[in-house]
């Protein structure tokens, strides 16, 4: 492979430019250490592609921080602005828009593209290539900081993404000039419109390249099993239209032997299934990891063309380094590393041991099943550390899954999709919707396939976020692994990858011990949310909050905190009332995490009438979890604390849904804490009355409103720590100033977790001085060089 060191060194230096694995300081003298091992082992053409990959990858990186740089007046105020609607995804109660050529009323343009989020009725209105005004409040892209957490500055940078934006009041359409390729996509629309959801859902994933309509059961399942790449338009999609079509014109050229002896047929068919499926992608949109798909392919075509020992995995690192050539930004897409760890694990142990087949049906047939299992099995494990660093789960039964799903989509489902499609753009939408149905019923089996598996034990299992010194350990594993297997030492071979892969498992199932009290106010935006971590691993989480329709809610920030912080399992989830803000998120939460014990609920009818608490009931019977319905009076004693619940009475029915918030105080030996809800001033009184004692700290109530926290409530309970949980820069104004002053005059440290994540050692004498928030102190590269150019804009 002569390739490889080259590439590699290339790789190398994009990946010190533009990644944030090192600081600038630290990434020179790592680029010096490479450069030097490279003169060491005589590559001297492996050290000039590594300082011009760096200098590639950090004028790449510049030149997108320039089109995601905006200047602060964009942020001031709702402003009027007329944009291009690029693509519009739906999400249950919303729609987002992606949006370019944006603009606004005085002229000023943004150099950037942008999300626009929008609700009501309007929303089923908008399309790809409608120009729309609308009144727009903005906001650049923000993390959640929370350990763990998704990190969507980031990806926004990456995807040339300069605002976030909210529409405020309706969009009037100034135009709307269809392209020919949406007017396609729309007709191919219509003929999956009249499928079920669930396979519609699919069908738009795979055929135009929209995940959005995917129901999020479905999504689930998809993931949980190892299958979620069939949902995705990626290499294996691009690769299985250009098979079939490669398969149907070489069976076309062969029909007549004075083709076969004056055509180059194999080079025709080839170009048949390149053209096919860059055809597939266009409609789809082209989307980035299509792209990547393409030119993937268009490596391999190459490839088998030139076809020699060693040269298709030499074709691949040159796929690789050409594509980060033209797309830098790619050296952080989960896509193309996945494909190309993949098709090079495929290259290098597929054809071992493969022996001469006699003429036999049955033998070539049972020869095809056994090479299926193995590339299966190959792929599942290379994959393995990147599935579970980027998705968090362990697809146990990804290999029955792929065994059964890959040729179903592959034999059935895409190619009565594609055909429909044709038949779509061709403007007979009966047949299309004909066809099309065939293809959802082969979707709805295949759903209902991973259902089973997820609901076999183990069927959904997460792992705790591992280090990435354990991935290097774990693929230098499988290389010692695949070295013995070509040196033919089978047994060895065997031996060394599952010690490899039993040591990976074991080591992201073992949960970490807890050896302290800990309380985490989380970062969850304008909700709540709050765990407790006590000594002998007991978890107890407070509240998840999420939004109707959203995928990713507190609930998945929440479990994707515990897991990152070694923590698979939630002991007891306690729900204090049923309003969105503190439980929209609880079903994700509780289907983040390998295990919850016990759910608390305030036995008030507000809870047992709540739609959201019954899908919660539904899904803690399916789990085996405890309920418990509670009122004022229960009590609960453990090893070392003591929880109270001091409200509502039983069957308490107030007018205002926020007084039948359940509130709870934990006692440790030397620490109180008081979890309030939403309770307002009328709780408050009534707690007040029945002799509500000083604590040690509390969350505000209603995170901080003016209708709660009464100044003599303050007074009584006169917290060394007060927490408000918001969103930043939230509509309401939370917490209120004269709210946040009155903690403050009652001698508390007002925190609000907006500012990022607090962590606290309850072990310490000193709440404050024990107390740490989860922030990012330190800019990445890509906000360092978005700052660059927004002062170069003011200069």
């Amino acid at each position: 492979m002569p390739l490889l060191w080259p590439v590699a060194a290339w790789v190398a230096g994009l990946t010190l430019a533009r990644s944030d694995l090192f600081s600038p300081h630290y990434s020179l003298l790592v680029l010096l250490i490479i450069a030097c091992a490279c003169l060491y082992l005589k590559k001297q053409a492996a050290v000039l592609l590594l300082i011009m990959g760096g200098l590639w990858g950090a004028a790449d990186l510049m030149l997108d921080a320039r089109a995601v740089a905006v200047d602060e007046s964009w942020l001031s105020q709702t402003m009027l602005v007329t944009s291009a609607v690029e693509r519009v995804e739906r999400y249950g109660a919303y729609s987002r828009l992606l949006v370019s050529k944006v603009s606004h009323s005085d002229g000023s343009l943004s150099n950037g593209k942008a999300l626009l989020y929008m609700y009501g009725k309007q929303q089923f209105l908008m399309r790809a290539g409608q120009t729309i005004e609308a009144n727009v409040s903005w906001r650049l892209p923000r993390n959640y900081l929370n350990p763990g957490s998704f990190d969507y500055q980031s990806w926004c940078f990456d995807q040339g993404i300069a605002l976030i934006g909210s529409i405020r009041g309706n969009v009037q359409v100034l135009a709307d000039s269809q392209s020919w390729l949406d007017q396609l996509r729309q007709r191919v629309r219509l003929a999956i419109s009249a499928q079920d959801s669930r396979a519609a859902g699919v069908l738009h994933a795979i055929l135009l390249g929209d995940r959005s309509q995917i129901d999020t059961e479905v999504n689930r399942s998809f993931s949980a099993t190892g299958a979620a790449h069939l949902l995705a338009i990626s290499g294996m999609h691009v690769g299985m239209v250009a098979s079939c079509v490669f398969a149907l014109c070489w069976w076309l050229l062969t029909r007549r032997e004075a083709w076969i002896v004056h055509l180059p047929v194999r080079k025709l068919a080839l170009a048949g299934g390149l053209l096919a499926a860059a055809a597939y992608a266009v409609i789809a949109g082209l989307p980035i990891p299509a792209q990547r798909a393409l030119f993937m392919l268009s490596a391999g075509v190459l490839a088998w063309i030139l076809s020699s020992r060693m040269q298709p995995i030499n074709t691949l690192l040159t796929a690789l380094a050409l594509i980060l050539l033209f797309d830098p930004s790619a050296l952080v897409s989960l896509s193309l590393w996945l494909s190309f760890v993949a098709t090079a694990a495929l290259l290098l142990w597929a054809g071992v041991g493969r022996e001469e087949r006699d003429d036999s049906g049955w033998q070539r047939l049972l020869a095809a099943l056994r090479m299926l299992l193995w590339i299966s099995w190959i792929a599942t494990l290379a994959t393995l550390p990147l599935i579970v660093a980027t998705f968090g789960r362990i697809p146990v039964y990804s290999l029955p899954a792929n065994l059964l799903l890959v040729p179903l989509y592959g034999l059935l489902v895409l190619p009565l999709a594609l055909l429909a499609e044709l038949f779509a753009i061709s403007g007979l939408l009966d047949v299309a919707s004909t066809l099309m149905g065939l293809s959802s019923l082969v979707v709805e089996a295949g759903i209902s396939t991973l259902q089973w598996l997820v609901d076999l034990p183990l069927g959904e299992l997460w792992a705790v976020t591992p280090p990435l010194w354990l991935a290097f350990l774990y693929f230098a594993g499988l290389m010692m692994s695949g070295w013995l297997l070509f040196k033919g030492s089978s047994q060895w071979s065997a031996a060394v990858m599952l010690l490899a892969l039993v040591a990976y498992l074991s080591f992201v199932l073992s949960e970490n011990q807890i050896n302290r009290p800990t309380w985490i106010v989380w970062d969850v935006g304008q909700g709540a949310s709050s765990a407790l971590l006590l000594p002998g691993n007991r978890v107890v989480v407070v509240d998840a909050p999420g939004r109707a329709g959203s995928r990713f809610n507190g609930g998945t920030t929440v479990a994707a905190g515990l897991r990152s912080l070694g923590i698979s399992h939630i002991d007891t989830l306690l729900l204090s009332h049923a309003q969105s803000d503190h439980l929209g998120g609880a079903l994700s939460l509780i289907q983040g995490v390998n295990k919850v014990t016990e759910i608390w609920l305030s036995d008030v009818p507000s809870a047992h009438d709540s739609v959201a608490v019954r899908l919660i009931l539904e899904e803690a019977g399916k789990r085996g979890i405890s309920v418990r319905w509670l009122a004022k009076g229960d009590t609960f004693i453990g090893e070392h604390y003591k929880i109270s619940i001091l409200w509502p009475p039983l069957g308490f029915s107030p007018a205002n849904r926020n007084n039948a918030s359940l509130v709870a105080r934990l006692e440790l030996v030397d620490k109180s804490l008081l979890w309030p809800g939403d309770i307002e001033r009328a709780v408050e009184r009534e707690l007040l009355d029945d002799g509500i004692k000083p604590v040690d700290m509390m969350l505000m109530p209603h995170h901080g409103s003016r209708t709660s926290n009464h100044a003599d409530f303050i007074k009584t309970l006169s917290p060394a720590l007060v927490v408000a949980q918001t969103g930043l820069n939230n509509r309401y104004g939370f917490p209120d100033k004269y709210v946040v002053e009155a903690y403050q005059a009652a001698g508390a440290v007002v925190k609000n977790s907006s500012s990022g994540t607090l962590v606290l050692n309850l072990a310490q004498e000193d709440l404050t001085g024990s107390m740490s928030q989860w922030n990012i102190q330190r800019q990445s590269r890509r906000d360092m060089a978005r700052q660059w150019w927004i002062e170069e804009f003011k200069d």
